[in-house]
């Protein structure tokens, strides 16, 4: 008898298996790409929001990614109190004061815009209590008969003589690491109250931040001068973009 060989066994999934196969690889494939238009959209966002919510002490940047300033302005397009401080996103403030300090000379020989205003403050540093801020600015856009960044910097160097004076004991200061030209003074303002006021020139314009916080501590230690100056940064990056953008670039 010859003996008959037996069928070859089929090769591969067939049926059931197959199909099976097919939907996993394809379901597979469609997190694969999802997984890529993710990453895509991820670094997009990563990239886009550097400019504007990154780092708060990296307020060199800001005013780079902004373009020229404009070439001329409005009345109330400088208004930092009103339209740009508790807008960010980075800052968690209310409004205290009652408004009204805003001034506008437009149309005179001399331009200054200024305003003083004040806030709670939830920082990103833990806290039982907000802390107060105050927050003031003098913008000049126009100067009679000299470089108006020639008198916003009269204006800074005058009071960088004064803003320690309501220091019960200051424990620091110095010049600043922010905006074009910067002095901060750092201490106690009076027992169990620690203060952090920071004075700044971007272009013709000078700006002064004032915090105060209570201690947290039973023994009255002052509150991290880290803490207080990373809010300070973030007052600072706002305001440089909107010096940078609305003080216009000719002199």
């Amino acid at each position: 008898m010859v003996d008959e060989k037996a069928p070859p066994k089929k090769q591969g999934l067939h049926g059931w298996k197959a199909a099976l196969a097919v939907f996993g690889c394809g379901t597979l494939a469609a997190f694969g790409v999802f997984g890529v238009l993710v990453g895509i959209a991820g670094a997009f966002l990563d990239l886009t929001s550097s400019g504007i919510g990154s780092e708060p002490g990296d307020a060199s940047t800001s005013a780079e990614l902004i373009g020229e300033p404009q070439a001329s302005i409005e009345p109330g397009d400088i208004d930092l109190c009103s339209k740009n401080l508790e807008a960010s996103s980075n800052l968690s403030l209310a409004r205290i004061d009652g408004g009204g300090n805003y001034e506008d000379t437009a149309g005179a020989d001399e331009w200054r815009i200024s305003d003083l205003c004040q806030w709670e403050l939830v920082p990103d540093y833990t806290v039982a209590r907000p802390w107060e801020l105050e927050y003031s600015y003098e913008a000049i856009v126009s100067a009679t008969g000299e470089s108006r960044v020639d008198v916003a910097s009269e204006a800074y160097d005058a009071r960088v003589e004064e803003i320690s004076a309501g220091f019960q004991s200051v424990a620091s200061e110095g010049p600043g690491d922010l905006a074009d030209r910067s002095y901060f003074v750092y201490g106690e303002i009076s027992p169990g109250v620690t203060g952090y006021t920071f004075l700044a020139q971007t272009r013709s314009a000078v700006y002064e931040i004032k915090i105060e916080a209570e201690s947290e501590s039973e023994t009255g230690e002052l509150v991290s001068q880290n803490a207080m100056h990373r809010e300070v940064a973030k007052l600072v990056r706002i305001s440089e973009i909107e010096f940078e953008i609305w003080i216009p670039g000719s002199d």
